[in-house]
């Protein structure tokens, strides 16, 4: 299926205006939330992929919201699939473990949809960039969802609530609305917390990473983007942090696709493109 494409984003791309086509697929049994939409650039071979991760506070998102984006980005050369996933707080554990199962679908599936199989990005928003990072950093979940150490070429994590929630828990008892998301994502009592917790699993060796927080958003914490950044740092990670202005958190996706010469999308562009 042919797609418009959103002109606005293209300034910041180096080659845009690619055509650029949909098609659903599941990366698991269950229909609605092991499944995907790809937006593939047509007429080119090699491009890195961009396995996108909604936000929603872990319980809810579906990938529907997420077609401009894709649309942009494939537009820009770069595939992108945007992935469902089970949902909070009846399947909290599986979350991240979702996101190896399309990572492996997606390095299973590279040559038949021309994308790089050395160039799969994960990039999450919200909720969606602790599930990202977590499922590039645990090596259990890897293991256990069938992905090969270093399969992942780099993580972009956007806004993220939280990467440590263990870390966090004095300060979501404080806001009744991060608490209830905590403890549907991560249970009732936060000294179970540490299970889920991102930095744990940073030892040196970890994908790349590029970590943006936008500077108008008070919803996100800018401190657990910072701490999180500063985790990779010691551990001699490749990082780079972004904080965008005139950004919320709504505003670092939307901007993606509105703003011409977007800061965001054109340091997505360089990271998953290469030097």
């Amino acid at each position: 299926m042919a797609l418009a494409i959103p002109k606005n984003a293209l300034a910041a791309c180096a080659s845009p205006g690619k055509p650029v086509t949909i098609s659903q697929a599941q990366y698991g049994p269950d229909t609605t939330f092991e499944a995907l939409d790809a937006y593939l650039p047509a007429g080119t071979s090699s491009e890195p992929l961009i396995l996108f991760v909604h936000g929603g506070r872990w319980t809810s998102g579906d990938k529907a919201q997420y077609r401009e984006l894709g649309q942009t980005y494939a537009a820009c050369g770069i595939a992108f699939a945007a992935l469902n996933y089970h949902l909070a707080p009846a399947h909290a554990d599986a979350q991240a473990g979702d996101v190896d199962k399309a990572v492996k679908w997606a390095l299973d599936n590279a040559a038949v949809k021309g994308y790089a199989r050395t160039k799969i990005f994960l990039m999450g928003h919200g909720a969606g960039a602790e599930l990202a990072s977590l499922a590039a950093l645990d090596p259990k979940l890897m293991s256990d969802g069938g992905v090969p150490a270093r399969s992942i070429a780099g993580v972009i994590a956007l806004d993220s609530l939280v990467y440590d929630p263990s870390h966090s828990a004095s300060a979501a008892a404080a806001n009744p609305n991060h608490f209830s998301s905590f403890v549907a994502a991560f249970g009732s009592d936060p000294a179970q917390w540490k299970q889920y917790d991102c930095s744990q699993f940073v030892k040196g060796g970890e994908p790349p990473f590029l970590v943006v927080h936008g500077v108008d958003d008070y919803l996100a914490s800018a401190a657990e983007s910072a701490d999180f950044v500063d985790a990779l740092t010691r551990a001699h990670d490749k990082v780079s942090y972004l904080e965008p202005a005139g950004s919320d958190f709504s505003g670092v996706l939307v901007n993606m696709v509105r703003s011409p010469n977007d800061p965001v999308l054109a340091a997505v562009v360089r990271f998953v493109n290469g030097p």
